[in-house]
């Protein structure tokens, strides 16, 4: 296996089971045991545990910068095109990288090392500010209204993905119950896209 391989071994393995037990829980042992590595490569490769963890972030949480900078400079779309597009990818990439946004809720809600909250702080600033700038490109257009708050905005979105990804047998039995039919994972991921772009225009609509 090739070093980039390895590398890419390590960082899904410890991932997994970072989201499963918990950072604290999780033995680097355990993570050379999954990854098929000894212990002193998960340290030549990344220096300590905690290395590891912001490492499994920078590479799973800049899923939005490519997509959002796209957005922004592309002038042949209405702004209303571009918020269909940004739902989609990022109901998309959440559900993709649920690991992820499972160690970031457990350790944020936890009295974590303060390097790693401090870096979970400094991510989660980074990604509302890609989207308050799309939002604020919207209104400065015209074509978002003005009055409406940014950062309410924005945890819209991040919002109500978690909380459909992270409750999916809830919302299935509740969807049952009122429509007579329980949607798999591929269709509550559509509802949560078709919701959130309706809430979105209701309340971004210029009266």
């Amino acid at each position: 296996m090739e070093t980039k391989d390895k590398k890419l071994k390590i960082l899904e393995e410890a991932e997994q089971l970072f989201a499963s037990q918990g950072f604290s829980g999780t033995s680097v042992r355990e993570i050379a045991k999954a990854a098929d590595v000894n212990v002193a490569m998960i340290s030549y490769y990344f220096g300590s545990k905690e290395q590891l963890l912001m490492e499994i972030f920078r590479y799973r949480s800049d899923y939005l910068k490519t997509q959002v900078d796209d957005l922004l400079n592309n002038t042949s779309l209405s702004s209303w095109d571009k918020l269909d597009i940004l739902v989609d990818h990022y109901v998309n990439k959440f559900s993709d990288n649920q690991h992820l946004h499972r160690i970031i809720l457990r350790e944020a809600n936890m009295n974590c090392n303060t390097e790693i909250c401090a870096f979970i702080m400094e991510r989660k600033k980074t990604h509302y500010g890609m989207i308050r700038q799309f939002f604020e490109q919207g209104q400065e257009r015209g074509e978002f209204n003005k009055e409406v708050n940014v950062l309410w905005l924005y945890t819209l979105l991040p919002g109500m993905t978690k909380h459909t990804l992270f409750n999916q047998d809830f919302m299935a039995v509740i969807l049952e119950e009122e429509t007579g039919k329980a949607p798999d994972n591929a269709e509550l991921m559509q509802q949560t896209k078709d919701h959130l772009k309706q809430f979105y225009r209701k309340i971004l609509e210029i009266k």
